[in-house]
């Protein structure tokens, strides 16, 4: 019954209409109970009545009626208005008349003992009788006395009562219906906010609920507008983010799919042919079947290292890989992969330099940094022509970390490209020509991100098309 967000928001409201109307109501009840706050309420309602009747009884005595006439008139007065009417001697404030509403006749009682509110009332003659009277049989009223003239009644009192209400009498009379109309008009004013405010939430939730079942259904490309409330507009934010990151991921998962079928096909068809070669005796001669050993032996080797690339990249961004971290001379480890890369680049005629400064120690594991820098080595001597030169560098900068750099003076990666190298699979060389063991499986840079950022590094590259390309390592030193 209360799913939906408008009631849910009508009873939240509604609830919280009624716990201060509550709480209203118990503070009007102690109002209420106080005796002040009844009594100065009832006593200017009878001096309003006490002048009307006041006239009327003048104006009786002015035409000469006898006291019985104006008893009448009295009676009729009292049972219009609701009220006790008396007439009492104003020397000794003895009752002369009483009408008798509410009570037994107090005709020949004397009225005193009546305790008047401070106040508005305190300016009057104190010896009218006004205030709250106790009569001797237990009861309690509120009283009102007027002299009438003093050309025709002047020895008496007019005087107007009533029973003193209870509590929750007088509460149910003053304030039961202001705070029911307030009630109604709060409740009135909660269904209009609750079915605003729940249009306002409930259409971005339920754009995000239709864009969550697309998106279930494999339509990627879904977008929310960033409208409605800040909470909202976050939450639709968020949205977006994950919406494309996720048809990032499965853009991401079809390119692995089809880049894997793509570098699987070449070598396996290698192998594929130079076996059948094998069975079926084309490759006679021994070096023909050397030749097929020698292709199959390679496309082997290149599979399986293509397998533990994607094993080593899937325990990176799965954050599996432990790392062996320990205090490390960056200087010489890039040393010891500058001598072990020496003889390939003399083999190519290509002049390795080394130019390292001091600097402090950084925290890492020895074989994965070794194996950042033997692939951007790897990479920059494969992209170096021969009399050409690469250059590995180290120096600390100014914000404590180290800076390690490898460059080249090769052909470059157009600035189109440089944006994606890092990427798995991707290659700037599209045509994946070259001897099958120098071939790249476009994993290499993809792991060496993961490597530098697992480290708390990060990775750069710069490269002028034609002219030169350098990969910039900056790392965390073990002080900072």
């Amino acid at each position: 019954m209360f799913s939906t967000l408008r009631s849910r928001l009508l009873i939240s409201y509604l609830a919280v209409i009624v716990t201060a109307l509550f709480f209203v109501m118990l503070a009007l009840l102690a109002a209420s109970a106080a005796q002040s706050n009844r009594l100065v309420p009832a006593l200017r309602q009878l001096g309003a009545i006490s002048l009307g009747v006041r006239r009327e009884v003048i104006a009786l005595a002015l035409r000469d009626a006898d006291l019985g006439d104006i008893g009448r008139a009295l009676e009729q007065s009292a049972a219009e208005q609701d009220v006790r009417l008396l007439l009492l001697n104003r020397n000794n404030g003895q009752v002369v008349y009483d009408t008798g509403q509410g009570g037994n006749d107090w005709t020949g009682r004397d009225i005193v003992d009546v305790v008047r509110p401070p106040g508005e009332f305190s300016n009057l003659d104190p010896n009218l009788p006004i205030g709250r009277y106790r009569s001797p049989d237990g009861s309690v009223w509120i009283v009102f006395s007027q002299p009438l003239n003093a050309q025709t009644a002047g020895r008496l009192l007019l005087m107007v009562s009533r029973p003193e209400q209870p509590v929750l009498a007088f509460f149910r009379q003053t304030y039961l219906r202001p705070l029911c109309q307030a009630g109604l008009i709060a409740f009135l004013l909660s269904v209009l906010l609750a079915v605003l405010i729940a249009r306002s939430v409930a259409r971005p939730l339920r754009q995000l609920a239709e864009a969550s079942e697309a998106i279930a259904l494999g339509n990627y490309e879904q977008q929310l507008p960033l409208s409605g409330p800040d909470e909202v507009r976050r939450v639709a934010g968020s949205f977006n983010t994950m919406a494309t990151q996720v048809a990032e991921s499965r853009q991401a998962q079809r390119d692995l799919v089809a880049n894997i079928s793509h570098d699987l096909r070449t070598p396996l068809t290698s192998v594929r042919g130079w076996s059948q070669a094998l069975l079926d005796g084309t490759a006679s001669s021994s070096e023909q079947q050397q030749q097929a050993a020698t292709v199959i032996h390679a496309e082997a080797e290149r599979m399986e290292r293509m397998v533990e690339q994607l094993l080593d990249l899937a325990r990176l961004e799965s954050g599996q890989l432990q790392l062996a971290m320990q205090s490390l001379d960056l200087g010489q480890l890039l040393r010891e992969v500058k001598d072990a890369f020496t003889p390939r680049a003399q083999e190519k005629n290509v002049e390795l330099i080394l130019a390292l400064q001091p600097v402090p120690e950084v925290s890492g594991d020895r074989d994965r940094l070794t194996q950042v820098f033997a692939n951007l080595l790897d990479n920059a001597l494969g992209h170096t022509p021969s009399g050409g030169q690469v250059r590995l560098s180290l120096y600390l900068l100014s914000n404590g970390q180290v800076e390690a750099t490898v460059q080249d003076n090769g052909r470059g990666i157009p600035q189109e490209e440089l944006s994606r190298i890092f990427e798995r699979f991707y290659q700037v060389d599209k045509s994946r020509s070259g001897a099958a063991e120098r071939r790249g499986s476009g994993l290499g840079l993809a792991i060496v991100r993961e490597l530098v950022e697992a480290h708390g590094g990060q990775i750069t590259a710069r490269s002028a098309p034609g002219q030169n390309t350098l990969f910039a390592i900056r790392l965390p030193t073990v002080a900072t």
